[in-house]
């Protein structure tokens, strides 16, 4: 199990936008430090929800501050890319951090993004696809063409070439149950960050995904399975209370930003008309008991547990540091996560290794069950 953070850069009351990037940046020296696998970057625009345009950028900087952590993108909004400029960016980054770098993408969703760029939200699934394909044929290829319905490039090669063979991973943004079972069908890795997702829609989901995987020749196994969700890891009352008030203002400022009716592309709107209800009806109760991840040491790792068993997950991401909760807080969450939750895993791994290939084997065979399990 791979442990991981995951940081938004919302701009709160009172907060600065010099101040955010400064402390984020200490926060993920910080994790490094304390044993983090994987810090992930989250990409917005025109708007104090999330003020970092450029998660490569700032990965720059990531990258020279620390040694171990992988630096990943959470996600990178490819429609309003261009996809040659980013591959060089990603290219020099992995370079300077020595490969220590993941890429995830997504389409996006919000429409004043795609406004401020005069790029029409329409346009997005097409964009989002050959962005991709031109992106990944960049890291991959020199002196390449192609041509689609937007993009068009004869004779191509991007500077520098990636240090990673191949470039780095790339992972798919992912929710829908059919883009679980069609990623799967062609080996396309992802993450996915479900919000008040009832535990047995995301079974479903993950076991559509393995299912496709294997029946076209694909080991999972071999692949990383991410999940994202907001975590406080402490003890006492008053601190759990204020994580789930930050978790639900969070989710509040969510419904302010997600398309609107009138906005959203039609097959989407009863989606996002659902969520914003939801949202408009959420309660503190529910934000503690499914908003996330919150609790003493013992029972963030008793979710984790639960997740990994029913899920298959093995790359936890957790968004320690929750919009609006205090930042001595967070950090002393992220210690106690880091002290308690992590060496509960590395423990068990240790203990594993140590039984032989044989227990390995057991494991997962009994994987290989659970998923037969929940398919039923």
């Amino acid at each position: 199990m791979k442990f991981g953070i995951m940081n938004l850069f919302p701009v709160s009351d009172g907060a600065s936008d010099h101040q955010v990037l400064r402390e984020t940046l200490e926060e993920i020296e910080l994790a490094d430090e304390l044993g983090f696998d994987s810090v992930w970057l989250a990409e917005h625009h025109f708007s104090k929800y999330g003020i970092l345009g450029s998660p490569v950028s700032f990965a720059m900087a990531v990258a020279e501050r620390t040694k171990s952590i992988t630096i990943g993108t959470a996600v990178l909004v490819l429609p309003l890319h261009d996809p040659l400029r980013l591959a060089e960016d990603i290219a020099a980054l992995d370079v300077l951090s020595g490969g220590r770098v993941t890429i995830g993408v997504g389409r996006g969703y919000q429409p004043s993004e795609f406004a401020g760029f005069g790029i029409p939200l329409e346009e997005s699934k097409v964009r989002y696809k050959e962005t991709l394909d031109v992106l990944r044929l960049a890291l991959t290829r020199e002196n390449f063409s192609y041509h689609g319905e937007v993009l068009h490039y004869d004779g191509i090669t991007t500077y520098p070439r990636p240090f990673t063979p191949g470039g780095p991973p790339i992972l798919q943004g992912t929710v829908s149950p059919d883009s679980f079972r069609d990623r799967g069908a062609i080996g396309e890795a992802i993450i996915t960050s479900p919000n008040f997702t009832p535990l047995g829609i995301m079974q479903k989901n993950f076991d559509l995904y393995r299912t496709a995987m294997a029946e076209n020749g694909f080991d999972v196994s071999s692949y990383d399975l991410p999940f994202m969700q907001q975590v406080w890891c402490g003890d006492g009352e008053a601190g759990l209370t204020a994580a789930a008030e930050a978790a639900l203002g969070y989710y509040r400022t969510v419904g302010k930003v997600i398309p609107g009716s009138e906005q959203a592309m039609e097959k989407e709107r009863a989606y996002y008309e659902a969520v914003a209800k939801n949202i408009e009806l959420l309660t503190l109760e529910q934000t503690l008991t499914h908003g996330g991840n919150f609790g003493s040491a013992q029972q963030v790792i008793d979710t984790i547990e639960k997740l990994r068993e029913q899920l298959g997950i093995n790359h936890y991401i957790g968004w320690l540091r929750i919009p609006g909760l205090d930042r001595k807080a967070a950090l002393k969450s992220m210690e106690e996560f880091a002290a308690k939750v992590i060496p509960h895993f590395r423990a068990q791994e240790q203990a594993a290794s140590a039984a032989g290939p044989a227990a390995g084997a057991a494991g997962r065979a009994g994987a290989g069950s659970m998923g037969r399990a929940v398919a039923g």
